[in-house]
């Protein structure tokens, strides 16, 4: 092999190399900021099958420098592609809250939560408190000391309230009156 050939290999690893860390930095940056693991995974594996197809296509001399630009255009674009879409479902589930979990029950009557049916929900900074009415919420929010003790639950003030499902999150602060004063 010359030294123009050498050179020219060197070139397309380097430019290769440099799209591929792109691609990489788009999985990790899903894995940081808890994107859907899936989507995370497939961005991961395209980059790194990516590679390897461009390393071997490159040292085998199966690939041009066109090829392997093209090859590399392919990879980012499919990885900004599910990036966007896993951003846009990551979106969608933080604006609605999750069902609950079987068994879960309401922190002021103690009834089972059907997660199917219409209930309330009440996010703080550590957990998600699932009701089966708004006045039972409402209850809640107004004295939370008489239901912590009995139900040992950690609530340290409304942050979100969910008070219907279907509408999704809504964004309160500390203040338990602006839950209260809203119309149904």
């Amino acid at each position: 092999m010359t030294q123009e050939q050498w050179d020219f290999v060197n070139l397309l690893v380097i430019v290769a190399r440099f799209v591929q860390v792109f691609g990489f930095f788009f999985a990790i940056l899903m894995l940081i900021k808890e994107f859907p693991i899936g989507y995370t995974f497939l961005v991961f594996a395209i980059n790194l099958v990516g590679f390897f197809a461009i390393l071997t296509g490159v040292l085998t001399r199966l690939f041009s420098l066109p090829e392997v630009l093209i090859a590399d255009a392919v990879i980012i674009v499919l990885s900004i592609v599910i990036f966007l879409k896993a951003y846009k479902v990551k979106k969608l589930k933080e604006k609605f809250p999750p069902p609950p979990k079987p068994f879960t029950r309401c922190p002021v009557c103690g009834s089972f939560i059907d997660p199917k049916g219409n209930y309330c929900v009440l996010m703080d900074s550590k957990s998600l408190l699932y009701f089966d009415t708004r006045e039972h919420m409402e209850a809640f929010i107004k004295k939370p000391q008489l239901y912590r003790i009995s139900r040992e639950i950690n609530y340290d003030g409304v942050r979100r309230v969910c008070i219907n499902k279907e509408e999704g999150w809504i964004e309160w602060g500390q203040s338990p009156q602006r839950v209260i004063s809203q119309n149904p």
